[in-house]
């Protein structure tokens, strides 16, 4: 199948692509360039993802799971901005063009993608090793935009839903651990199927100084707020979020997991003191999990429990 078929066949006639009631999506695909309006009163935030094949998933991988997972590591960037998601584009370097394999492709990016109103608006193809490259846009007020840099010393320091999974899974995807069926189905979904806090963000970000999202561990990036906001921090190990099954499944491992593991994609933000009541509230509407595990302090950054090296995934 040819580039320009491959487009109309797959990706423009996916519903993904159909800009049917979307007033910001001037031009779609099937021009040079895509051309959209950015509402009055909103700014635009960018960010981009790049996923290649036997760094960030296996070989021979489910083509549907690598597509929801590359839609939603990279949407996850807009929920720590508090943005609605608007459109993304599509970079896909493949072996062969295959159209089996990208029908599934479109297919899971489509099954997160659709939900939560993101747009496929244009990209490129080409041959090559398997690389996947999202770039997703969102729209989010600019007086309303959280920063890394935004952390005060005596914030409150939260992380949503729980911690570990992700990372514990990941002997179990590559085909290197063998664990039984229902304990599989678990971390399997926690590793491919991660849940961009999307409503979470947009709520919150009227009440936070700073929020990030958890991708290369919770130590490796509170430390990105940290430095950027000229602070340090103290969390306690204990208070961690870990859940019931991998507490059951790797009690020895599972904080340092919730710790140093990545690929969470919780939101990690830090808030005032006098939030609390305003946090519990959003939070416990969206039922969605939210733990208090430190705080913000003047200089250093110290786990209380915990003894060994605050690693975290690394690129290169």
């Amino acid at each position: 199948m040819q580039e320009f078929e491959l487009i109309r066949s797959i990706f423009q006639s996916s519903v993904m692509a159909n800009t049917e009631g979307r007033n910001d999506i001037l031009l779609g695909i099937g021009d040079d360039c895509a051309q959209v309006q950015i509402p009055e009163g909103q700014t635009l935030v960018f960010s981009m993802d790049t996923m290649v094949e036997g760094r960030h998933f296996p070989f021979d991988a489910d083509p549907l799971d690598i597509g929801y997972r590359a839609v939603a590591t990279c949407v996850s960037d807009l929920a720590a901005m508090g943005a609605k998601p608007a459109f993304f584009t599509l970079g896909l370097t493949m072996p062969e063009s295959d159209p089996q394999w990208l029908a599934a492709f479109a297919e899971g990016m489509a099954e997160l993608a659709e939900p939560i109103g993101l747009l496929l608006v244009g990209g490129d193809t080409t041959k090559g090793p398997l690389t996947i490259t999202l770039q997703v846009h969102g729209y989010v007020e600019k007086e309303q935009t959280p920063r890394r840099s935004q952390a005060q010393v005596g914030d409150d320091i939260y992380v949503t839903g729980t911690l570990g999974d992700a990372a514990a899974a990941v002997p179990i995807v590559t085909g290197e651990m063998h664990i039984s069926a229902a304990r599989f189905d678990y971390f399997y979904d926690r590793f491919w199927r991660p849940s961009p806090r999307l409503i979470a963000g947009m709520a919150l970000k009227r009440v936070v100084h700073s929020m990030l999202d958890v991708s290369d561990g919770l130590a490796q990036d509170l430390q990105h707020i940290t430095t950027a906001s000229g602070v340090g921090a103290k969390i306690r190990l204990a208070d961690l979020p870990v859940s019931d099954e991998l507490r059951d499944w790797q009690p020895d491992s599972a904080y340092t997991l919730a710790l140093t593991g990545g690929d969470d994609y919780e939101l990690c933000f830090t808030a005032p003191k006098s939030a609390r009541e305003e946090i519990q509230l959003i939070t416990q509407t969206l039922h969605l999990p939210c733990t208090i595990i430190g705080e913000i302090t003047e200089s250093g950054f110290e786990v209380e429990g915990f003894q060994g090296e605050l690693g975290g995934w690394q690129h290169f």
